[in-house]
């Protein structure tokens, strides 16, 4: 049976958003937040694994940009497929982006909100103060659908009869 056409725009719609909107983002974050921690530390890091760098943030971003597909597509128990390692991993690969995430977003608005106050511009505030909210509105969000997803899952785990 070959597949509707509502199906394929649907698959081409996911790859897309993930591949062309999710996976520059993705990467940008991941340098940035690299770049910053590095900064924060004083660390400089060899040539070649500075060239090294961006190839592996290349490769998460994509790969995240896949499973984000994946997830569009069959929803977010996708990512729990495959053995104990893969989905470690995955979950792995989704925390660093989260946290380099933080502290690009957190290192853009350290240095926008004062050049904003010094120069006086209302909009760059404003923007800076909707960016900030975003996160706040994002983490919060994240976290509660993570507890909502394990009190579900303790619930159903002792629901389950014993053997």
């Amino acid at each position: 049976m070959s597949p509707s056409a509502r199906s394929v725009a649907r698959t081409v719609a996911a790859l897309f958003s993930s591949v062309v909107l999710l996976a520059p983002l993705t990467f940008a974050l991941l340098v940035g937040g690299a770049v910053t921690v590095l900064d924060l530390l004083g660390l400089t890091v060899p040539e070649p694994l500075a060239l090294v760098g961006p190839f592996v943030a290349g490769a998460v971003a994509l790969w995240l940009a896949v499973e984000s597909a994946l997830v569009q597509l069959h929803g977010v128990g996708v990512l729990d497929r495959g053995g104990p390692i893969q989905r470690r991993l995955r979950y792995l690969a989704i925390g660093v982006t989260v946290v380099a995430s933080v502290v690009a977003i957190g290192r853009f608005l350290a240095m926008t909100v004062p050049w904003a106050i010094e120069t006086g511009s209302t909009s760059v505030l404003v923007l800076a103060g909707a960016l900030a909210l975003a996160v706040v509105g994002t983490l919060y969000r994240t976290i509660t659908a993570a507890r909502t997803g394990y009190e579900r899952v303790g619930r159903a785990q002792a629901d389950e009869p014993r053997r």
